[in-house]
């Protein structure tokens, strides 16, 4: 800084050898100083310097952020949120959040910025975040660029400016929301800037036409299997998979048709030879992964995209000639999960059918909840349980939850369990979190049971205070 050296010098030297001369400092310095001598003039210069850049002039303050109508909760249960905000259960920051929405209390707005950092990177928090932030969202997310995402509390689909001039996070709430309010129009939006949006947008964009979706898309999803990106074609074609009664599904009945015949006692394939352009159209992928020929792996998408209203339960016990029979049975796991169908998918389970690339909890969530500890008990001998139920939505229904920590209460401390003991521990329900076993004296061998009694302790901890 100009002038500095200056001022060491006379303070080092005395002002009797080495006057101080103040013209060399900088205008805010000399303004501020007035009639001060050499140490008010070196501590002003100190202050200067640690600052680090010029001071800024002409600046306007930043808009007061719009109040909040809902109440705090009790300072005991801010202080877990801060405790969780710092590092300590916070795998149970969502479930504090959702409680506390679900009760009507606020969020202290000093930890917003915090949970809005915490779900930059986590997708699953967002809205939870955006809920939490509710009319100081938009404030939030123009004081920081990372948390731009808080943009979508803003997005009301009454305002077409957002889909016209909005960002891509308001634009795309906008979209979705008003696909859930009115398909058709949402449909029609799209439609109307479709040609001027990139590949990217495209696909993104389709995708939120999976809410609300019926034969009135037909036509729009079939113009979009002859977009020149493939992302794009393949989406309209798994679009147009889920459609009942689409052209789509009458051409996959034609080609099941024609490769899989039932007949005498049999389940007879004759694999496709070649794949043909309009195969190529309706989303069947030429590249087939690792494990499976390409002309088994043609004919699996075929039966995969084909409607279950094709095809019968009963083939599931025939003997099948012409491929393995795990390539029909994956494909109709991924039938099932398309169609949603608990039908097929608790066939599939009680037969022990391979599900390839899907997890049979993909199968066992497509039951109905009440279903799902009867099915568990009977999978588990031959199945990972941990696998099975980790795939399953939270909370698990009460039934499930009981039967599982009753399970790891009789297992002692082998460490086997241990996985499935972390995925209880954060699944099991409200009503089920003081379940005997947080009761039980823990050894200090038993890690991964003290884990467990101190999570669910510290997740009833939660709902008593919030209450």
């Amino acid at each position: 800084m100009k002038g500095w050296d200056g001022l060491v010098s006379s303070a080092l030297l005395g002002t009797d050898r080495r006057p101080a001369h103040f013209e060399d400092l900088p205008d805010h310095i000399r303004e501020r100083l007035g009639d001060g001598g050499l140490l008010d003039a070196a501590a002003l210069a100190t202050i200067y310097r640690r600052a680090g850049r010029k001071p800024l002039r002409d600046l306007e303050p930043l808009p007061a952020a719009p109040g909040e109508d809902r109440p705090l909760p009790r300072p005991v249960a801010i202080r877990r949120l801060a405790a969780m905000l710092g590092g300590f259960q916070t795998s149970a920051l969502g479930e504090w959040l959702r409680a506390a929405d679900a009760h009507g209390w606020g969020v202290p707005p000093e930890h917003l910025p915090a949970l809005a950092d915490y779900a930059r990177h986590r997708a699953e928090y967002r809205p939870l975040v955006i809920a939490a932030a509710g009319r100081r969202a938009r404030w939030l997310a123009d004081l920081n660029p990372e948390w731009r995402f808080l943009h979508a509390a803003v997005a009301d689909s009454n305002d077409s400016e957002l889909w016209t001039h909005g960002n891509a996070i308001q634009r795309r709430t906008w979209l979705r929301t008003l696909r859930r309010q009115d398909p058709d129009a949402a449909r029609e939006a799209l439609a109307e800037v479709w040609p001027s949006e990139s590949a990217a947008t495209r696909a993104d964009f389709l995708s939120l036409l999976t809410d609300g979706l019926s034969q009135q898309d037909e036509e729009f999803l079939e113009a979009a299997l002859d977009d020149r990106a493939r992302e794009v074609r393949r989406g309209a074609a798994r679009l147009l998979a889920r459609v009942p009664g689409s052209q789509y599904g009458v051409r996959m009945t034609e080609r099941l048709h024609s490769h899989l015949t039932a007949t005498q006692g049999v389940l007879a394939v004759d694999l496709p030879r070649r794949l043909t352009q309009s195969m190529e159209r309706d989303g069947i992928d030429s590249q087939n992964p690792e494990g499976i020929g390409k002309r088994a792996w043609w004919f699996h998408q075929i039966v995969a995209n084909a409607p279950l209203s094709a095809m019968e339960l009963a083939w599931l016990e025939l003997p099948v000639e012409g491929c393995a029979p795990e390539v029909l049975q994956s494909a109709w796991t991924e039938a099932a999960i398309r169609e949603r169908s608990a039908e097929w998918a608790r066939a599939l389970l009680r037969a022990e059918a391979s599900t390839g690339s899907r997890s049979p909890a993909e199968l066992l969530r497509l039951l109905p909840p009440d279903e799902w500890a009867r099915a568990v008990d009977v999978l588990r001998t031959t199945v990972d349980i941990a696998e099975l139920v980790g795939g399953l939505p939270v909370p698990w229904p009460t039934s499930l939850a009981t039967m599982i920590l009753d399970q790891l209460g009789k297992v002692g401390t082998n460490r086997a369990w241990a996985r499935l003991a972390s995925i209880a521990a954060r699944a099991v329900p409200p009503d089920v979190l003081d379940h005997p076993i947080t009761r039980e004296p823990t050894g200090e061998e038993d890690t991964w049971r003290r884990r467990l009694v101190e999570t669910l302790t510290f997740r009833r901890e939660i709902y008593q205070e919030l209450t």
